[in-house]
């Protein structure tokens, strides 16, 4: 048994890791990476140095478990909440975004790269399993957990449109101001760790945003 083997075998200890990885596959980024965050991303240390252990084969296929409808039948329902449907695409989308940023990992030029390559992989992954745990949820008790932040938002809507048309006008104004202050705090660039909770926040605020606008055209219209 080499090395690599042992060290998998007994655990994969981050400090023997990164010893084995500047012997095995010398790569400075991932090294500065795992020592400052060794819990988040011990799981690329494993990845990078399995292919050196003895008799290592490639990871087997994925097994089809049914299709994404299949699985979760109650979206084809006509009376399935509307938070779930609107989940539905965004679980695909993180999905895909999530295969995709695990693809570059390895292509990374820069330590800079596959931070971010890393920060994708890791948002988008915890995306679509609180997502899969309101499916899960509602496929067994046919009702909504309502964790998630889509149903806190759709509360929102739904306050909206209750609001006479002055207070709508007022609305957007704030929203208006809202967007421009989150967009700017993503520009600056500064506390990267909160990057993927204020890109959802704009994109909630967004989503406002739009419903206001259309409910103040509908309100014009009808005068």
């Amino acid at each position: 048994m080499n090395e690599v083997s042992q060290w998998l075998k007994s655990g994969a200890e981050v400090q023997e890791g990164l010893r084995l990885l500047s012997i095995y596959a010398p790569n400075r980024h991932l090294d500065t990476l795992v020592r400052r965050k060794p819990a988040m991303f011990a799981g690329l240390l494993v990845e990078a140095l399995s292919k050196f252990a003895d008799n290592a084969e490639p990871l087997p296929a994925r097994k089809r478990t049914g299709s994404f409808r299949e699985k979760w039948p109650f979206l084809s329902d006509p009376h399935c909440p509307a938070e779930l449907k609107i989940l539905a695409a965004d679980k695909i989308s993180a999905y895909h975004n999530f295969v995709t940023a695990h693809e570059q990992l390895h292509s990374c030029t820069d330590l800079e790269s596959c931070f971010e390559t890393a920060r994708k992989v890791i948002e988008n992954y915890k995306q679509n399993r609180k997502i899969d745990s309101e499916f899960a949820y509602f496929k067994e008790h046919g009702t909504c957990l309502g964790k998630h932040e889509i149903f806190a938002e759709s509360r929102r809507m739904d306050e909206l449109r209750s609001l006479s048309i002055v207070a709508l006008i007022r609305k957007r104004k704030n929203l208006e101001g809202s967007i421009w202050r989150i967009r700017n705090e993503i520009s600056k660039g500064t506390k990267p760790h909160l990057l993927a909770s204020r890109e959802e926040r704009l994109r909630s605020k967004q989503r406002e945003l739009n419903e206001v606008n259309r409910m103040i055209e509908d309100f014009e219209k009808r005068k």
